[in-house]
């Protein structure tokens, strides 16, 4: 059989348009049946405080009912619960006119947050107000404020925090004294077998920028 040029043309046309489709053909399958998996891992971030005491000075009421003096400069956390009083009380101490603890707080950051913090101490008991009155309580970082128990103290706020803490392990110092005044005008005499409890609160809110 003989085939005319012309038809050699047409059927090698034909034979490339054919080819040229399933190249097409191919590319098209290639590009759908592809695909690209991405694994992503998250994990929140974690704002996590601990609070220590690192030491402890204190003007107490021995138990021969004379006013000395201590220190005790062991690390404790106070980070969880804990039966242990910041001030070392056993139970419920005993003051007198001049009895004074002051307790030096470390502040860390744990977590992988940076946080501002201020610091509150909270007076929860009514019923010994005469007391609460003579007590002074100052918290102390590189600034200081000094009120009344029976007032309670704030040293800073959410909008003014004390002081702003980086990830990780960071930390600052404070330090919270209670001092019993002795005010020489027979006024303490009114807060004789009183008793009055408090709470230190440490806030800490996370902050994004410097």
């Amino acid at each position: 059989m003989i085939v005319s040029t012309k038809a050699k043309s047409l059927l090698m046309s034909s034979l490339m348009v054919m080819l040229c489709l399933a190249a097409v053909a191919v590319g098209t399958y290639a590009l759908f049946s592809a695909e690209v998996t991405l694994t992503n891992h998250l994990k929140a971030g974690t704002l996590d405080v601990a609070l220590r005491r690192t030491n402890l000075a204190a003007t107490y009421l021995d138990e021969d009912g004379f006013l000395a003096e201590i220190t005790d400069g062991e690390d404790v956390d106070f980070t969880q619960a804990t039966d242990q009083n910041v001030f070392g009380f056993s139970g419920t101490g005993t003051v007198v006119p001049g009895s004074k603890y002051i307790a030096d707080m470390e502040i860390v950051n744990k977590g992988d947050v940076a946080f501002a913090y201020w610091i509150e101490i909270v007076f929860d008991d009514a019923l010994g107000l005469a007391l609460a009155d003579q007590i002074e309580i100052t918290v102390t970082t590189d600034k200081s404020v000094s009120a009344k128990l029976s007032s309670g103290v704030t040293l800073g706020s959410d909008e003014s925090p004390i002081g702003t803490l980086a990830a990780t392990d960071e930390s600052q110092s404070f330090s919270v004294s209670v001092e019993f005044l002795d005010l020489n005008d027979g006024s303490n005499n009114d807060a004789q077998g009183q008793n009055v409890s408090f709470d230190l609160v440490v806030h800490a809110v996370q902050v994004v920028s410097q």
